[in-house]
């Protein structure tokens, strides 16, 4: 394999992201991105940091995202983890998201 075919290796970079549902009664918290054709939705979440632990990353983004305190909070639990690449037009090779 060539140095070009290692760059573009789907497992050349790895995001590890976390998220969260947040629920008040009946309703979710989302952030709304708006994009020049569309708007998307997305869960509550980023990118953890070097050697920050995940616990610690899920709560850092819902104090930043929500001002969200999870003393405060009550419930939640791991449900699901997603494994997922992204794709993206350009020559930037699309990096693998861990969430």
């Amino acid at each position: 394999m060539t140095s070009t075919h290692a760059a573009l290796s789907p497992f050349a970079r790895i995001k590890v992201r976390t998220s969260a549902l947040v629920f008040c009664d009946d309703e979710v918290a989302l952030i709304r991105r708006d994009r020049s054709n569309s708007v998307l939705y997305t869960t509550i979440g980023g990118n953890v940091e070097d050697a920050e632990p995940l616990p610690q990353a899920l709560r850092r983004e819902l104090s930043e995202e929500l001002s969200l305190d999870l003393d405060q909070a009550e419930g939640g639990e791991l449900l699901w983890v997603v494994d997922q690449r992204v794709s993206r037009p350009g020559a930037t090779p699309p990096p693998r998201k861990l969430h």
